[in-house]
């Protein structure tokens, strides 16, 4: 008796889920009595030696997206804040730069106006 079959018509169009073996999950749908008609992810490599035994209802979906989304939002706080940092070092260097390029040019000048006679 087949308990579940890919579902072709229904696809995640939010975001992908993958199994343990970092692969994209497909979606089945139950054919069970207890859980007729409801989809869920399974593993690709599905009953064979590679399988990781990956599973979850789509249903709770949901949920997960939420999760994923909020530590989205945490990563990408914390990615804008690192860019901040480094931006700040590049600008200090800059600056450093410039000061001794201008400490540069004033002693060169200096140094010409002495030993140039010129008058």
């Amino acid at each position: 008796m087949i308990s579940s079959r890919p579902s072709t018509s229904m696809r995640n169009r939010e975001m992908p889920i993958y199994c343990h073996c970092n692969l994209q999950c497909s979606i089945y749908t139950c054919y069970k009595p207890n859980n007729r008609g409801r989809k869920f992810y399974r593993c690709p490599r599905k009953r064979s030696e590679d399988d990781c035994q990956f599973f979850r209802w789509v249903d709770e979906q949901n949920d997960l997206s939420q999760e994923m989304n909020q530590f989205t939002i945490a990563n990408a706080t914390e990615v804008r804040s690192n860019q901040a940092v480094s931006i700040r070092n590049d600008f200090f260097q800059i600056k450093r730069f410039l000061v001794i390029l201008i400490f540069l040019v004033v002693v060169d000048l200096n140094m010409i106006s002495r030993c140039c006679s010129c008058k």
